[in-house]
């Protein structure tokens, strides 16, 4: 992740205004037999501003450390929430993790089923005449 920040300090000394940018590259790429090969990449961009007051305790860097590790974790948050979360529903969607045969068994078990059904209702059913 890259961190830019930029002070500017009031004309008391005793407050900062604090404008932090960050930006998180990520890659991620797998080949792995079971699921197949997944490229994954981009970058998040996310912007805070905040006034602090300026301390003995709370410092420039004491400040500009809670803001970027503020939004370490806000973007770590989104990322596995947002970015992950929604390719793994992509990628669930798309592949089927069901083997072919599998697959077609359970379609003739719910033909089977389906016919069965049937012919039970209309042994049931009774025919006018």
């Amino acid at each position: 992740s890259i961190h830019v920040v930029e002070v500017l300090e009031k004309s008391t000394g005793r407050m900062a205004h604090y404008k932090l940018t960050s930006t998180v590259m990520l890659w991620l790429q797998t080949d792995k037999q079971n699921s197949g090969t997944i490229n994954l990449g981009g970058s998040l961009t996310r912007q805070v501003e905040s006034d602090n007051n300026i301390t003995d305790q709370s410092t420039h860097i004491a400040n500009i450390g809670r803001l970027v590790e503020e939004m370490e974790n806000k973007i770590r948050s989104t990322l596995n929430e947002i970015y992950f979360g929604k390719t793994k529903d992509i990628v669930n969607g798309v592949r089927s993790v069901q083997l072919l045969p599998d697959k077609q068994q359970q379609l003739r078990l719910k033909t089977e089923l389906g016919e069965a059904l049937n012919r039970r209702t209309n042994q049931t059913t009774p025919t006018s005449k």
